[in-house]
Protein backbone atom coordinates (compact mmCIF):
# COMPACT_ATOMS: atom_id res chain seq x y z
CA UNK A 1 0.00 0.00 0.00
CA UNK A 2 1.15 3.44 -0.80
CA UNK A 3 3.03 5.19 1.92
CA UNK A 4 0.56 7.22 4.08
CA UNK A 5 2.23 10.58 5.39
CA UNK A 6 -0.75 13.05 6.45
CA UNK A 7 -3.46 10.59 7.55
CA UNK A 8 -0.92 9.64 10.84
CA UNK A 9 -0.94 13.27 11.16
CA UNK A 10 -4.66 13.33 12.18
CA UNK A 11 -4.96 10.78 14.52
CA UNK A 12 -6.19 12.18 18.55
CA UNK A 13 -9.14 13.84 19.20
CA UNK A 14 -9.78 17.44 17.98
CA UNK A 15 -11.96 19.55 18.63
CA UNK A 16 -13.99 22.51 17.21
CA UNK A 17 -16.93 24.47 15.90
CA UNK A 18 -19.03 23.76 12.66
CA UNK A 19 -20.69 26.67 10.98
CA UNK A 20 -22.87 25.83 8.09
CA UNK A 21 -23.65 28.83 5.99
CA UNK A 22 -26.19 28.53 3.01
CA UNK A 23 -25.36 29.34 -0.60
CA UNK A 24 -26.18 33.00 -0.18
CA UNK A 25 -24.15 33.77 2.57
CA UNK A 26 -26.09 33.13 5.67
CA UNK A 27 -25.55 31.66 8.61
CA UNK A 28 -27.63 28.67 9.21
CA UNK A 29 -26.77 26.37 12.52
CA UNK A 30 -23.37 26.06 14.09
CA UNK A 31 -22.37 23.30 16.50
CA UNK A 32 -19.39 22.03 18.50
CA UNK A 33 -17.56 18.92 17.79
CA UNK A 34 -15.09 16.26 19.08
CA UNK A 35 -13.95 13.67 16.59
CA UNK A 36 -11.79 10.81 17.47
CA UNK A 37 -9.80 9.87 14.86
CA UNK A 38 -7.41 6.34 14.71
CA UNK A 39 -5.72 4.66 12.07
CA UNK A 40 -5.87 0.23 13.45
CA UNK A 41 -3.53 -2.54 11.60
CA UNK A 42 -4.18 -4.04 8.39
CA UNK A 43 -4.15 -0.98 6.98
CA UNK A 44 -7.86 0.36 8.82
CA UNK A 45 -9.57 3.67 9.83
CA UNK A 46 -12.12 4.24 12.62
CA UNK A 47 -13.39 7.56 13.23
CA UNK A 48 -16.30 8.93 15.72
CA UNK A 49 -17.75 12.21 15.08
CA UNK A 50 -19.86 13.96 18.29
CA UNK A 51 -21.50 16.80 18.26
CA UNK A 52 -23.28 19.41 20.97
CA UNK A 53 -26.02 22.41 19.82
CA UNK A 54 -26.27 25.03 21.98
CA UNK A 55 -29.84 23.54 22.64
CA UNK A 56 -28.47 20.85 24.21
CA UNK A 57 -29.21 18.61 21.43
CA UNK A 58 -26.43 15.50 20.58
CA UNK A 59 -25.22 13.37 18.29
CA UNK A 60 -22.89 10.80 18.32
CA UNK A 61 -22.08 9.68 14.39
CA UNK A 62 -19.29 6.63 14.30
CA UNK A 63 -18.04 6.02 10.62
CA UNK A 64 -16.94 2.35 11.46
CA UNK A 65 -13.91 0.74 10.52
CA UNK A 66 -12.85 1.86 7.36
CA UNK A 67 -10.11 0.24 5.39
CA UNK A 68 -7.50 1.95 2.91
CA UNK A 69 -6.98 0.20 -0.56
CA UNK A 70 -3.59 0.06 -2.36
CA UNK A 71 -3.48 3.10 -3.69
CA UNK A 72 -4.01 4.86 0.16
CA UNK A 73 -7.85 6.12 -0.65
CA UNK A 74 -9.48 5.30 2.19
CA UNK A 75 -13.36 3.61 1.38
CA UNK A 76 -15.89 4.12 3.90
CA UNK A 77 -19.65 2.51 3.01
CA UNK A 78 -21.64 2.64 5.63
CA UNK A 79 -25.73 2.88 5.90
CA UNK A 80 -25.30 7.05 6.40
CA UNK A 81 -22.67 7.86 3.49
CA UNK A 82 -20.35 6.07 0.77
CA UNK A 83 -17.47 7.44 0.08
CA UNK A 84 -13.62 7.96 -0.23
CA UNK A 85 -10.24 9.87 0.96
CA UNK A 86 -7.42 10.52 -0.11
CA UNK A 87 -3.88 12.56 0.49
CA UNK A 88 -3.13 15.57 -2.28
CA UNK A 89 -0.36 17.64 -1.79
CA UNK A 90 -0.95 19.32 1.66
CA UNK A 91 -5.02 18.45 1.82
CA UNK A 92 -6.74 15.29 2.47
CA UNK A 93 -9.40 15.58 0.15
CA UNK A 94 -13.23 13.74 0.54
CA UNK A 95 -15.97 13.29 -1.56
CA UNK A 96 -19.25 11.72 0.22
CA UNK A 97 -22.75 10.88 -0.71
CA UNK A 98 -25.43 10.72 1.35
CA UNK A 99 -27.40 7.67 1.10
CA UNK A 100 -30.57 9.08 2.40
CA UNK A 101 -30.28 12.08 -0.07
CA UNK A 102 -29.62 10.86 -3.21
CA UNK A 103 -27.89 13.35 -6.24
CA UNK A 104 -26.27 15.31 -2.64
CA UNK A 105 -22.89 15.16 -3.15
CA UNK A 106 -20.51 16.37 -0.58
CA UNK A 107 -17.01 17.78 -0.97
CA UNK A 108 -14.36 18.22 1.19
CA UNK A 109 -11.12 19.86 2.07
CA UNK A 110 -8.98 19.35 5.01
CA UNK A 111 -5.63 21.16 5.81
CA UNK A 112 -3.52 21.16 8.92
CA UNK A 113 -1.92 24.73 9.87
CA UNK A 114 0.66 25.32 12.21
CA UNK A 115 2.43 22.77 14.11
CA UNK A 116 0.01 19.98 12.79
CA UNK A 117 -2.30 20.73 15.54
CA UNK A 118 -5.04 22.78 14.30
CA UNK A 119 -6.90 22.04 11.04
CA UNK A 120 -9.07 24.20 9.13
CA UNK A 121 -12.15 22.17 6.83
CA UNK A 122 -14.67 23.13 3.98
CA UNK A 123 -17.57 20.69 2.75
CA UNK A 124 -18.98 22.53 -0.52
CA UNK A 125 -22.62 20.86 -0.65
CA UNK A 126 -24.59 20.13 -3.87
CA UNK A 127 -27.19 18.23 -5.26
CA UNK A 128 -27.78 17.92 -8.65
CA UNK A 129 -26.31 20.98 -10.28
CA UNK A 130 -27.46 23.59 -7.42
CA UNK A 131 -25.00 24.77 -4.96
CA UNK A 132 -26.21 24.63 -1.55
CA UNK A 133 -23.62 26.18 0.84
CA UNK A 134 -20.66 25.30 2.60
CA UNK A 135 -19.79 23.98 6.23
CA UNK A 136 -16.86 25.87 7.79
CA UNK A 137 -14.85 23.58 10.45
CA UNK A 138 -11.72 24.80 12.62
CA UNK A 139 -10.45 22.09 14.63
CA UNK A 140 -7.40 21.93 17.76
CA UNK A 141 -6.11 18.70 18.42
CA UNK A 142 -6.36 17.82 21.94
CA UNK A 143 -4.38 15.06 22.10
CA UNK A 144 -2.75 12.13 20.53
CA UNK A 145 -3.73 8.76 19.99
CA UNK A 146 -2.57 7.67 22.98
CA UNK A 147 -3.94 10.25 24.97
CA UNK A 148 -7.43 8.47 23.85
CA UNK A 149 -9.40 6.91 27.29
CA UNK A 150 -10.02 3.27 26.44
CA UNK A 151 -12.93 3.86 27.95
CA UNK A 152 -14.67 5.64 25.06
CA UNK A 153 -14.64 2.36 22.83
CA UNK A 154 -16.22 0.45 25.98
CA UNK A 155 -18.93 3.02 25.88
CA UNK A 156 -19.18 3.78 22.38
CA UNK A 157 -21.96 1.37 21.42
CA UNK A 158 -24.45 3.17 24.50
CA UNK A 159 -23.66 6.57 22.68
CA UNK A 160 -23.59 5.99 19.12
CA UNK A 161 -26.91 8.10 17.86
CA UNK A 162 -26.55 6.36 14.03
CA UNK A 163 -29.71 5.71 12.20
CA UNK A 164 -31.17 8.09 13.42
CA UNK A 165 -32.18 11.46 11.30
CA UNK A 166 -28.80 13.39 11.74
CA UNK A 167 -29.45 17.22 12.14
CA UNK A 168 -25.95 17.71 10.71
CA UNK A 169 -27.26 16.56 7.39
CA UNK A 170 -29.18 19.20 6.60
Amino acid sequence: MKELKLFPKHEGIWEGTYRRIDANGKLVDEWKSRLTCVLLPDNKYHQVNEYTWDDGFKECLDFGVCPFNEDGELIFENPRLSGKAWETGRSVVLIWEYKHRPGMILFEQIDLIGNDDHRIRVWKWSEGDVFNGITMIEERKVCGKEGIDPQFWVDLPKNRTNGQASRSDN
